[in-house]
C-alpha cells in the first residue's frame, strides 16, 4: 500500500429542507444573528454576510464567506450548502471540525433530512514516476492515456455507500485526487461522528490500496 502525505484538503456538506422554506419561516435574521455569534456560532462579521432577496415568498439567497473566502456558507428556500477548502494542517481539520460541529447544532435539522458530503484531498507521491506507476494500476489498456480509479465502498458502521474517485491531481505535482462522496442521516451525535470522518474517508482509500499520513502539524 502507497502511503502518502496530504498537501490540500476541503468538505463540503449540502442538505436540501424537507420542504421549502419561505422567507420569513426560515428566520434570515435570527439566523445571522446565531452564525455570527462567537461562542456557540461561525463568529463571523456582519459584512462577511451578504442577502439577495427578490420576493416575500422563495426568492431569497443568504452567503456568507468566511476564512479569506476559504469557507461558504449558502442558504436559500430548497436547502442550505456549508463548505471550507484549501486546508493543510492538522490545526486546520480541528477548526473545520468545530465549525461543522456548530453549523449542525445551529441549525437543527430534522432527523429525517439528509446530508449529502463530499470531501477531497490532493495527496503528494515522492515522485511523479511512483504517482504514475500507482495509477497504472487502475490502467484498462494501452490506450488509457491517464487511467483512474472509481468504485462504491461500503465501510463498517457507515449508514451508506461511499462513492470514490482517485486520479492525476491537476493542482499539485506529482500528486492524486481523491474525491468521496457519500450521505449521513442528520440525527447523529456531531461531536463524535463528526471526528470519524477522516478514519471514514482513510478507509475507503485503503480499499484501493491508498493510505495517508497523518495531517502535518505545521507547514
Amino acid at each position: 500500500m502507497d502511503i502518502v502525505p496530504i498537501e490540500v484538503f476541503a468538505i463540503a456538506v449540502e442538505i436540501p429542507f424537507a420542504s421549502p422554506l419561505g422567507f420569513h419561516q426560515a428566520k434570515i435574521e435570527e439566523f445571522g444573528g446565531k452564525i455570527c455569534h462567537a461562542q456557540t456560532g461561525l463568529n463571523l462579521r456582519p459584512d462577511q454576510i451578504r442577502l439577495r432577496r427578490t420576493d416575500e415568498l422563495y426568492n431569497y439567497e443568504l452567503i456568507a464567506q468566511f476564512f479569506g473566502e476559504n469557507g461558504t456558507l449558502v442558504r436559500n428556500a430548497a436547502g442550505v450548502k456549508f463548505s471550507i477548502r484549501n486546508g493543510r494542517t492538522a490545526a486546520d481539520w480541528t477548526i473545520i471540525q468545530e465549525n461543522l460541529m456548530r453549523f449542525y447544532q445551529i441549525m437543527e435539522f430534522e432527523p429525517t433530512t439528509v446530508s449529502m458530503l463530499v470531501a477531497h484531498v490532493h495527496a503528494k507521491f515522492p515522485s511523479l514516476e511512483e504517482r504514475d506507476e500507482y495509477l497504472a494500476k487502475f490502467s484498462a489498456g494501452p490506450l488509457i492515456a491517464r487511467p483512474a480509479a472509481l468504485g462504491y465502498v461500503q465501510i463498517a458502521d457507515w449508514e451508506k455507500e461511499v462513492r470514490v474517485l482517485i486520479e492525476q491531481s491537476n493542482q499539485v505535482p506529482q500528486s492524486v485526487f481523491v474525491v468521496w462522496e457519500t450521505q449521513f442521516i442528520n440525527s447523529q451525535d456531531w461531536e463524535t461522528f463528526l471526528a470519524t470522518l477522516p478514519v471514514v474517508m482513510e478507509n475507503s482509500a485503503n480499499l484501493f490500496s491508498l493510505g495517508f499520513e497523518p495531517f502535518r502539524q505545521t507547514l
